[in-house]
């Protein structure tokens, strides 16, 4: 259930705050709690993404008019910047707050001179995290969706852009949280991706896209137990997907099996980022009326609440979480399959010979590669056995027997990860592997990447996992800057102050195809050396290890070298996330 921001709540934040004498508390203080993705349910992780969304809409409203959208992030009753437990606020360089959607009064307050219940000075958290990258914080702070002062641990969303730190924050375990462990990323994914697919098609033309969305063949909104209903502002369903005999019913009307009203969960108050609400509903993809435990993600657009359900699975039907290396390459995979999709609608003959070229670093990298099939599962283009070129996938069988045409009729418009055994070209094991394979389904074409899943697992803690994620967004933003400007992009790399490019430990170096450094944030006396004449701590060559098969799409690469965050030379283990662009290799490394 959300709650809206009252002035009495506001008024309980200044009391708990005052309630709290810095000094008393500070030499209490035995530090926080740090979540990390694992102890966070899944609901949680979903709210985390909402308030990373809320941050990005708070920053592009700021850039364009900041007193009008100060205003409208301090209307307690403007869904863009309020959502249950999440609000924006916003502070100045001195860390003072200039914007506060739950207190408008604690304007002009420095958040040097907040403490938390639990003794943490709120401005030092705070400033210890400006990152133009974003960062997740912890504090202790109450919480305005419930109806008592006290102070829950606040995880925020915090970032900076030009003087100013923007933040959201949320609360785990909110009271009302919907249980989404029975859901898989998969269909999470599909889930999101055909709401919003729904939306565009309805802001489009609203004829059309109800048209499509009742017609029971079309994959864009309909994949299984999976399809769109739509209500209007009074919760009159307006579009449904499954039943389209239910058009012009109100949901007001309809009551589940647990006496829970269909009207009263889904318009209570709609969300414009999109939330979880559970009810009870018949699966179609099951033969009979029986109702069952359905958890819909419902998004309002344009005075329209645009909805997709799941029937959750028990746990031990549940797909296993991959590996973090599994995930990252899955990602690549994704992808790859996406450029592939791009190149060929572009031009066809072009994409499909790049695809066979064992050369071309876009659909080949390791293990993974591209394919394309035609809507009848012929093969077009393969780029691992170009023989297979003209091959029917109903007539090949993986090294389990398993025809690959039935694996083939599960591909979707939003690419679906389908499984099945094959030889591993990266590998000399001439056994089947468990590969990974991403059907997407556009414009009447199967555009394909896979991946060999190696159940790794992972080691990295909340802390390190976060350098990792700043370390790929910071080798994003030089690759953006090395496309404007090199030398301009040089000088902000080696310039220590620049929070772009530096960031503790992380720093960004830039080397060219040949192995020669052309850009390093921290020492810039090594550009111009080649990476062939460096060997680490270790003997391992840098050149060999950075150039022998550089990726398109990332990838991780360990060695030994010296911290710039300690005071010693001593060289320490580092784990360096490096990406090729426009012939040149751009890297950044974290010290696990």
């Amino acid at each position: 259930m959300r709650v809206m921001v009252s002035t009495a709540v506001a008024a309980s934040i200044a009391i708990a705050l005052a309630a709290v004498p810095a000094e008393a508390q500070q030499d209490a203080y035995q530090g926080m709690l740090t979540y990390t993705d694992a102890e966070l349910s899944v609901y949680d992780q979903t709210r985390q993404e909402l308030a990373q969304q809320m941050v990005d809409r708070a920053m592009a409203a700021f850039a364009v008019a900041p007193a009008a959208a100060a205003a409208q992030m301090q209307d307690g009753t403007n869904p863009l910047y309020h959502d249950g437990e999440l609000y924006v606020f916003v502070l100045d360089h001195n860390g003072t707050i200039v914007v506060h959607g739950a207190a408008p009064g604690r304007v002009g307050t420095s958040t040097f001179d907040l403490v938390d219940t639990r003794g943490a000075n709120v401005g030092e958290i705070f400033m210890d995290n400006r990152s133009p990258y974003g960062k997740w914080v912890e504090y202790w702070w109450p919480n305005p969706a419930t109806e008592t002062d006290e102070s829950e641990i606040k995880i925020s969303w915090v970032k900076t852009y030009g003087e100013y730190q923007f933040g959201v924050g949320m609360y785990a375990d909110t009271p009302g949280e919907v249980d989404l462990s029975g859901v898989d990323r998969q269909t999470m994914r599909d889930i999101y991706q055909m709401v919003d697919a729904a939306a565009a098609a309805y802001a489009a033309d609203m004829d059309s896209a109800a048209a499509a969305i009742q017609d029971p063949d079309n994959r864009l909104y309909h994949d299984g137990e999976l399809y769109v209903f739509v209500l209007d502002h009074n919760g009159t369903i307006v579009v449904h997907g499954a039943t389209p005999d239910l058009v012009g019913t109100n949901t007001f009307d309809l009551v589940d099996v647990r006496g829970a009203n269909i009207g009263e969960i889904l318009m209570e108050s709609p969300s414009p980022y999109g939330e979880w609400l559970e009810y009870w509903w018949p699966n179609p993809a099951t033969e009979t009326d029986e109702q069952e435990r359905k958890l819909t993600w419902a998004k309002i657009y344009a005075g329209h609440i645009i909805a997709v359900g799941t029937y959750p699975k028990a746990d031990s039907e549940a797909a296993p979480m991959p590996s973090a290396k599994d995930m990252e390459r899955q990602e690549a995979a994704w992808q790859m399959a996406l450029n592939a999709a791009q190149a060929f609608h572009a031009d066809p003959a072009s994409a499909m010979a790049a695809i066979q070229d064992p050369d071309n670093r876009l659909y080949h990298d390791g293990e993974m590669s591209a394919s394309i099939l035609d809507n009848n599962g012929t093969i077009l283009a393969h780029g691992v056995t170009p023989d297979l070129v003209g091959t029917s996938i109903y007539d090949i069988e993986d090294a389990r027997g398993a025809n690959l045409g039935a694996v083939f009729e599960q591909r979707s418009p939003y690419g679906k990860w389908v499984e099945y055994w094959w030889h591993n070209p990266a590998t000399e094991n001439s056994e089947g592997e468990r590969k990974m394979a991403l059907l997407l389904d556009r414009g009447g074409y199967v555009f394909s990447s896979s991946t060999y899943p190696s159940d790794e697992g992972d080691d990295a803690d909340a802390a390190e996992s976060e350098k990792r994620r700043i370390a790929k967004a910071m080798v994003e933003a030089a690759i953006e800057a090395y496309a404007d400007d090199h030398a301009a992009a040089n000088k902000a790399i080696a310039d220590l102050d620049n929070p772009l490019y530096h960031d503790g430990e992380l720093y960004v170096f830039v080397l060219d195809y040949n192995g020669t450094m052309a850009a390093h944030g921290v020492t810039p006396d090594l550009v111009g050396t080649s990476m062939f004449d460096l060997v680490d701590a270790q003997g391992t060559n840098l050149g060999d290890l950075f150039m022998e098969s550089p990726s398109a799409y990332g990838e991780w690469l360990e060695y030994w070298w010296p911290n710039p965050a300690t005071e010693t030379d001593e060289p320490e283990r580092k784990l360096t996330w490096a990406k090729a662009s426009s012939s040149y290799i751009f890297a950044v490394g974290v010290y696990p």
